[in-house]
């Protein structure tokens, strides 16, 4: 009967156990935010037209750096998790069987001890059961800093995610506006090409009739060389310039055939934004800063002592000659009691750990300090550029004016053959131009404008 009491207490420790271990695992559901496809690669679609919000919007749903950054939150949160289980009680269950055979049979004591060991006087087989519960009752409130740590870190983690974010519409708004303008350019340039083609028709003639030289002839096909070669050029660039949308939004783009729609100029003030303490980069260096502070707080409370609770509960059995018999476990021990702990001397580790997170604590005030001015002074620098390209677009308008004038008055002398169509030509060529000008600066002029509305947004 008492082996079939004892066997159903083991039944029930082991099955408490268990139960104890897997329920972590029911704790892991929000991780179901994400969903990972490893297929993302084999989806690249073609598309042949695109606009600088929806390319923010692919991004959104594909950029790497935004999934990983995902996973750091969950990892984060997960933390706040280990650190609130310092609140609860630890259980510990211990099962052990053991064989002793002495070859000495000391039968005057029951133990033996010399120092720190003892020794078993007798043969025989035995078998424990036990359950220890411990409590961390109080600790000057190194176990609420550190769960203040790992909430932070949370809020620091989204923070990051935000500005992982900030820094890729950057890069892309970069991006856009380099295809945009390469598009455009390499348009007008095949244009030019086209001019200067037909002008080398006329020349070609002209110097087969002795009327220009070798030289004018060969500088007419230089031209058209330059030409070719810049268009290539501009190619390249826009090619580049889509291969990186492509790495961030996972589509690939038509570049022969692509529309590709202009930069939304928003009704925006660009000087606006004042207040630095309203950025993201100063809430991120914030959050970085109190989290530091709470760890210098966990590290000094660590000079003082912490008070535990435990209680201990041990089934023994023991028999000389029968294995089986040594399972008949019973009730021999019970223990509960309170601890203190207290560091008297450690070799100075924790001076040295709270001086380290103190000297980390400055420096990273020192950080926060650089990077807000760097942030001012990148949106001093884009103002000011906003100024120059807006004198540039004026003198630009001004001189396309001019220009068109002057390429309608040789149009007319020259459809009165007053003077020679390749001079009209060259006036076109000059037009074009200086309206490749000002499309460049006149993108240039929004997407700054649209990258300091990307700095300055609250998220």
């Amino acid at each position: 009967m008492r082996i079939a009491r004892n066997t159903k207490i083991l039944i029930f420790i082991l099955l408490l156990v268990v139960n104890i271990a897997v329920m972590p695992a029911f704790a892991i559901n929000e991780n179901k935010e994400i969903k990972v496809d490893n297929n993302d690669l084999n989806k690249e679609k073609v598309v042949s037209k695109i606009s600088f919000d929806e390319v923010l919007k692919l991004s959104k749903e594909h950029a790497y750096d935004l999934k990983m950054a995902d996973y750091e939150i969950l990892i984060s949160k997960q933390d706040v998790r280990l650190a609130k289980s310092e609140y609860f009680p630890k259980l510990n269950f211990m099962a052990g069987m053991e064989y002793t055979k002495n070859f000495r049979d000391v039968r005057e004591t029951t133990v033996m001890s010399i120092g720190d060991a003892f020794i078993n006087p007798y043969t025989r087989f035995q078998s424990v059961l036990g359950i220890t519960v411990a409590y961390n009752l109080f600790d000057f409130g190194v176990r609420s800093g550190n769960l203040k740590i790992a909430k932070e870190e949370v809020n620091l983690k989204e923070l990051e995610l935000k500005q992982k974010l900030q820094e890729m519409n950057l890069t892309l708004l970069d991006a856009y506006t380099k295809v945009l303008i390469t598009t455009k350019q390499i348009i007008e340039n095949q244009k030019i090409l086209e001019i200067q083609e037909k002008s080398l028709e006329i020349q070609e003639r002209l110097f087969n009739a002795k009327v220009i030289s070798q030289m004018d002839f060969n500088k007419a096909k230089v031209d058209i060389t330059k030409t070719k070669a810049k268009i290539s050029e501009l190619k390249g660039i826009r090619e580049e310039s889509l291969n990186w949308l492509t790495f961030y939004t996972g589509v690939k783009f038509d570049s022969e055939n692509l529309k590709i729609e202009e930069i939304k100029k928003d009704n925006f003030d660009v000087l606006a934004f004042t207040d630095y303490t309203k950025s993201l980069v100063w809430k991120v260096y914030d959050n970085k800063i109190k989290k530091k502070e709470l760890e210098v707080f966990v590290a000094k409370r660590n000079y003082l002592p912490k008070m535990n609770l435990y209680s201990r509960y041990y089934l023994y059995g023991a028999d000389q000659s029968n294995i089986g018999k040594s399972l008949g476990i019973e009730p021999s021990n019970f223990s509960v009691g309170a601890s203190l702990n207290m560091p008297i001397f450690d070799g100075f580790r924790n001076s040295a750990n709270v001086q380290k997170n103190v000297l980390e604590l400055k420096q990273m005030q020192i950080e926060r300090d650089k990077a807000i001015a760097e942030l001012m002074a990148k949106l001093a620098n884009m103002r000011s550029n906003l100024m120059y390209l807006d004198e540039q677009i004026t003198q630009n308008n001004i001189a396309i004016n001019e220009l068109s004038a002057k390429e309608k008055a040789l149009h007319r002398l020259a459809s009165q053959r007053v003077i020679s169509p390749i001079e009209e030509n060259e006036a076109k060529i000059e037009l074009i131009n200086e309206k490749i000008e000002l499309e460049k600066n006149s993108i240039t002029n929004i997407s700054i404008i649209r990258g300091i509305e990307i700095l300055t947004e609250e998220y």
